[in-house]
């Protein structure tokens, strides 16, 4: 057995995850803290310490959780009334089974679960064609247009000098040709 298997065992349990391992190695230590300072000769403080315990959560582990067993054990044997005793809690699931739920309905929800996102990729492939079809427009637009616009607008400035000076040529030319026929 290799070093990182056997940080996973405590207690006689092998644990998924070093984390829980540490949890369990953490509630030994209480319990064994609890174990040099407890009476269990003194039912009512044993009581007392069992029920605080299972208020406060302070076992979660199986290591801890057989302790707590065991102090209910003695609280029978002590004599407390089975009525005063809590249960155990235990804070976690042990099936994949529900109370409400059957594996054909849960087959038709992840079914439907499927459709759902099936339904939502179509219209998102539909949107994004839609999209990129109004891009490839305003582009088209905006090449045939005479307004200037950032693409073409050098062009369309040179041609509208050039206008000008040729306007401007004309009215000199006609200016001259009406002096002329003044000055005859």
């Amino acid at each position: 057995m290799d070093r990182s298997e056997e940080d996973l065992i405590v207690g006689g349990y092998k644990f998924a995850t070093v984390a829980d391992a540490e949890t369990a190695r953490l509630e030994k230590k209480k319990i064994d803290n609890l174990e040099q300072h407890l009476d269990y000769r003194n039912s009512q403080n044993l009581l007392l310490v069992y029920n605080k315990a299972i208020d406060n959560r302070v076992f979660l582990t199986p290591v801890g959780l057989a302790y707590l067993q065991r102090m209910q054990t003695q609280l029978y044997h002590c004599g407390i009334p089975e009525e005063k005793i809590k249960p155990v809690p235990l804070y976690g699931t042990f099936s994949n089974k529900t109370e409400n739920s059957s594996s054909i309905r849960r087959s038709l929800e992840a079914r439907g679960v499927k459709a759902e996102y099936k339904g939502r990729f179509l219209t998102s492939v539909c949107i994004n064609i839609l999209m990129a079809a109004a891009i490839g427009a305003l582009v088209l637009l905006s090449l045939r247009s005479d307004l200037p616009t950032i693409v073409n607008y050098r062009t369309t400035i040179v041609n509208e000098y050039s206008e000008w000076e040729q306007e401007l040529s004309e009215r000199e030319r006609a200016v001259r040709e009406a002096e002329r026929a003044l000055g005859q």
